[in-house]
């Protein structure tokens, strides 16, 4: 296992943590603590697809909805326009400039 494919294990692992009501604590400290900014790195995410999974994933707990709910028109709570992704969430943007 290479460690870009450990890297994006971990992210994805936190959130799923994150819209876990039981581990929700551990992905909030994951995502606005160093652990996101080290994992993308290594995974070799760009700023801007950072800053696209960060809102994917809040809109998505924002939404309430549970995994398998959304329909082809959102993805993860967050409405899809013309190949960009829009949120209705403007909380937290300390967390997410903290993630980068």
């Amino acid at each position: 296992m290479s460690l870009r494919t450990l890297s994006e294990a971990v992210i994805l692992q936190s959130a799923e943590d994150l819209l876990s009501a039981s581990h929700r604590r551990e992905g909030l400290e994951f995502f606005s603590g160093e652990g996101f900014r080290l994992c993308a790195e290594m995974a070799g995410m760009t700023f801007d697809e950072k800053i696209r999974f960060l809102h994917m994933l809040m809109g998505y707990a924002a939404s309430g909805k549970e995994p398998g709910e959304c329909s082809d028109e959102t993805v993860a709570g967050c409405r899809v326009k013309s190949g960009e992704l829009t949120h209705s969430y403007g909380g937290r943007r300390s967390a997410r400039l903290s993630a980068m």
